[in-house]
């Protein structure tokens, strides 16, 4: 006797598997555009299921029931949304010509059952430099395509992109507190995937770096970068990881494979974590560093080793070399008092090469501050700075010592707060001192309008460039209504030397921001600066006064809900379906035939909590399922007599990712 069927016979997929559908992903997100607006049209969930996640269906309600005249229109599951940015900026320094800048940006997202998330990133932009300037017209643009989060396996999640992007490189590898190993910015593709405690990166494409304009595109530099990395929990408490980069072609540095390694442990209870880092090259250079953090109470201890040789390559950018030391950090933080106590000592020239400079550093600083009252605080910090020469090409010795502090007071109009520092400086023969104070306020005014300004003097003595430094600031911002607002900043400083003329420079920005319409906002920013350098030092190098324009005026629109997930959450990744009928199985064989009836109006039950009911057809189905492993069953209270289930226990069901699972309910007469 049979009182229901999961036969894996019967399981049809919903969507393509295999390598080649995870290729061509990209091209499928251009689909982002089309379906924003035409997808808010149609409520309807894509299955055309009737019934909803409730045991009440509001189909069978009356709806003058509830709120007579009025209907409500429900956003589709799937959230999405697209904006569109025009942006026009202009540049008038006073030794040139204007310069023009106009370019379009397109952002859109869209969250799908399956796929999860796509993301497009556009750019496009026209230059028009001024008459006076040697270059031409040009045009430029960046297209980046995303996919995150797509399930290939119960176990298995995959991001994958297209486009305009930065290579990397786990973050337990590329970086540490006092090493970084920096990504490289390509055109090309990468792909980032975990299938249970490993992880796996790939990423190749073509050299090149962002324009420095109001609306970033990509310029090609020169080489190609191929990448790959892994990274696998060896224990629940142990994670190693490798990378390896190749960059051939390069105008910058020389053809090179470096390869980067990282062992680490922390503790299960998340308070202690050590790291052992370890880079080498294709042209002999390695570099080795090792990192601990301990927290201790409420004290947190960071502390480190490392030596870099020199000329060590990894990727095309510069990263730090030639150099060996320690480092330690150590933070008590609370909520009336913090304290950082640090240190560093390194050494360049770790070869010990007669042809370069060798110098020993050593740098000591503590830093804290203490809030004694409800609004009023101290604080203070000292630091002290040595350069020792170490052979003949090195500079002279210098020293520095710095002292500084600060009391922090509310008022009734405000918050003020006052530092005084000074600084005993010897180098290159010259022992001076550096003094100064800065006085900020933060002016208490009705919520809608914030202003807070800082002045400052400062003044070195008994060194060469001896100057007197004093500046004055202010930056407010005013919401005039919940739709417009504006703000702005203002600054002078003036300098004085002994051997040079007195110099003024002045900034003042302006800027307003206005959403005029629904999903619709524009911004303009204004900015003056007036930049006086003396001739003797700088002669004509530098636009003395400059006035730029930025316009910008975007359309947005966000819409679209959550996807409505079915079935209680699993360890598996992704998502399918569960559907099937309930009938009634007059000779007991477990399958419908012809002229067996179906059972409408039954409530079936997915893990005791989600529900459906039987359509006129018999069937159900539950849409959006975790993969994995779940439970069916039907109220069988509700069945006519003699009709019943031979077992009542609530059946397993296997969940696999964008697969169907059909489970049919034979109902049969449990008495004859």
């Amino acid at each position: 006797m049979i009182p229901g069927r999961c036969d894996p016979d019967k399981q049809r997929w919903l969507f393509p598997q295999g390598g080649f559908f995870s290729a061509v992903l990209f091209l499928t997100s251009l689909a982002i555009v089309v379906p924003l607006h035409s997808a808010a049209a149609d409520p309807e969930d894509e299955s055309g299921d009737a019934y909803l996640d409730q045991l009440i269906d509001p189909l069978s309600l009356d709806s003058d029931t509830l709120y007579p005249g009025y209907e409500e229109v429900q956003e589709p599951e799937g959230l999405r949304s697209l904006s569109t940015e025009y942006r026009h900026f202009q540049d008038d320094p006073d030794v040139s010509g204007k310069s023009y800048e106009d370019g379009f940006i397109l952002h859109g997202q869209r969250q799908t059952r399956d796929y999860v998330v796509f993301e497009m990133l556009a750019t496009l932009r026209s230059d028009r430099p001024s008459d006076d300037s040697a270059r031409d017209d040009s045009t430029g643009g960046r297209l980046t395509l995303r996919q995150y989060g797509f399930a290939a396996g119960s176990d298995w999640l995959l991001d994958n992109s297209a486009g305009v992007l930065r290579s990397d490189a786990d973050p337990v590898l590329s970086s540490s507190f006092r090493i970084n190993l920096p990504s490289t910015l390509v055109s090309g593709l990468q792909n980032w995937s975990r299938k249970g405690d490993t992880d796996l990166r790939f990423s190749a494409g073509k050299i090149g770096t962002l324009g420095i304009g109001r609306i970033e595109d990509f310029d090609t530099t020169s080489g190609t970068l191929a990448s790959m990395g892994i990274s696998h929990m060896l224990a629940a408490d142990w994670l190693a990881s490798a990378h390896v980069i190749a960059v051939n072609d390069s105008d910058d540095v020389p053809d090179h494979e470096s390869g980067a390694m990282a062992v680490q442990y922390q503790s299960p209870d998340r308070r202690h974590r050590y790291v052992g880092h370890a880079l080498v090259d294709s042209e002999g250079g390695n570099g080795i560093w090792l990192d601990g953090d301990d927290q201790l109470g409420r004290w947190r201890h960071r502390y480190g080793i490392f030596r870099m040789e020199p000329d060590l390559l990894w990727s095309d950018a510069t990263i730090t070399d030639d150099q060996q030391g320690i480092y330690t950090r150590s933070e008590l933080r609370s909520p009336r008092y913090n304290l950082t106590v640090g240190t560093d000592f390194n050494e360049n020239n770790v070869d010990d090469r007669a042809d370069r400079p060798q110098s020993r550093i050593s740098n000591l600083f503590v830093t804290g501050n203490r809030r004694f009252f409800r609004y009023t605080s101290l604080g203070g910090t000292a630091s002290f700075n040595r350069v020792e020469p170490r052979n003949d090409l090195a500079s002279e010795e210098a020293r520095a010592v710095r002292l500084s502090s600060y009391v922090q007071q509310r008022f009734g109009f405000g918050t003020s707060r006052l530092e005084v520092f000074v600084a005993d400086i010897e180098r290159q023969g010259e022992d001076g001192d550096l003094h100064g104070v800065v006085w900020d306020q933060s002016w208490d005014l009705p919520r809608q309008l914030s202003l807070s300004t800082t002045l400052s003097h400062a003044k070195s003595d008994g060194l060469s460039d001896d100057e007197q430094r004093d500046s004055a600031s202010a930056l407010f911002s005013h919401a005039i209504t919940a739709d417009l607002d504006w703000n702005g900043s203002a600054s002078y400083t003036r300098v004085k030397t002994a051997s040079l003329p007195d110099t003024d420079n002045y900034n003042a920005t302006l800027g307003a921001a206005w959403r005029f319409l629904r999903n619709w906002d524009a911004r303009l920013d204004l900015t003056w600066t007036r930049a006086e350098e003396p001739v003797a030092v700088l002669a004509d190098a530098f636009d003395v006064d400059e006035k730029t324009l930025l316009l910008s005026i975007r359309h947005s629109f966000r819409g679209g809900r959550p996807f409505s997930v079915a079935g209680n959450r699993t360890d598996s990744s992704g998502y399918g379906e569960v559907s099937g009928e309930v009938f009634y199985d007059s000779n007991r064989d477990g399958d419908r035939q012809a002229g067996e009836r179906v059972a409408s109006g039954v409530f079936v039950y997915l893990d005791r909590r989600y529900v459906r009911v039987t359509d006129s057809a018999g069937r159900f189905s539950f849409t959006t399922v975790p993969a994995g492993e779940h439970a069916l069953s039907i109220a069988v209270e509700d069945l006519p007599l003699p009709w019943g289930l031979e077992d009542e226990t609530p059946q397993p069901v296997m969940v696999s990712v964008r697969q169907n699972t059909i489970f049919n309910f034979a109902l049969t007469r449990i008495t004859e």
